[in-house]
Parts: C-alpha cells; structure tokens; sequence
C-alpha cells in the first residue's frame, strides 16, 4: 500500500469516477482518471508534494493526484475506525456536508453512516464503491 492508500480503494473509486478513462471530462469540468476540477487538482498536488507523497504513475500520474484527495483528511477515518465511507462521501459531497451529516447522527458502523446519507447520488456512489472494493477483493486476495 503506497501512502496508506489500498490499491482496490484507489482502482474502485477510479472505476466509479472514470471507468479507467484519463481522458474523461465531466459537464462540471473536472477531469482525468479521478475526476478532479483543475483548482483541486493544482492545491493537491502541491500538498502532496510538500508532504513527500509517491504516486505510482499506474494508478494516477503526476496530473492525477487524485489519489491523495481521496483521502480527504484524516479527521474523517478517526471518526469511523478502519472505514474509507465517510471519506468517500466527502470526495463526492464535500468534506462540510460530510461534517454535518456526521453530526446529526450516532453512527453504530460505517454501513448505517452510508444509508443515513440524505443526498441519493452520494449514497449509491459510496455504494457502488464499495461494492467493486469487494469485487476486487474477491478477486485478487490482500493487497
């Protein structure tokens, strides 16, 4: 796992965004393997670079910092131990109504965060994510 960041993870939510495409553009002008608008795109990259980040160039070249911002912040993964879901839903929804989405519930588990997600193409797009993470599991075993 190169900078913490599971491989199936990376390649499931690339698979949702793009499906493998580097040339992808979206009606909101983001673009590339991980759909990134390119002031998003820019400020990543640049953190990434200060922090010392690799990027293995299969996954998300040197314009696809994606990977990093997928992340987010590590406030969300200690709010939900061993989960990528809130996470998820910030890359899609943005980390302020994540916020406050979290903080109108008490979550028992990361699935009943996913289902409470008010905004339907967020809810399914988190789904849908981890429903290929699986696939992928499945498929090659542990990263």
């Amino acid at each position: 796992m190169l900078n913490g960041l599971d491989p199936y993870l990376v390649a499931s939510l690339i698979r949702q965004e793009s499906e493998f495409n580097a040339m992808a553009l979206s009606h909101a002008n983001a673009v590339g393997l991980m759909q990134l608008l390119p002031k998003t795109g820019k400020t990543v990259s640049q953190t990434s670079q200060t922090q010392g980040l690799q990027r293995p160039a299969t996954l998300y070249p040197s314009r696809e910092p994606g990977a990093r911002h997928a992340l987010l912040s590590k406030k969300w993964s200690t709010s939900i131990t061993a989960s990528s879901n809130t996470q998820l839903a910030a890359y899609n929804a943005g980390t302020d109504r994540v916020g406050d989405w979290r903080g109108q519930g008490h979550y028992r588990d990361p699935q009943e965060f996913v289902e409470s997600i008010p905004f339907t193409e967020t809810r399914e797009y988190v789904q849908a994510i981890l429903r290929m993470l699986n696939v992928y599991r499945q498929l090659y075993g542990t990263p």
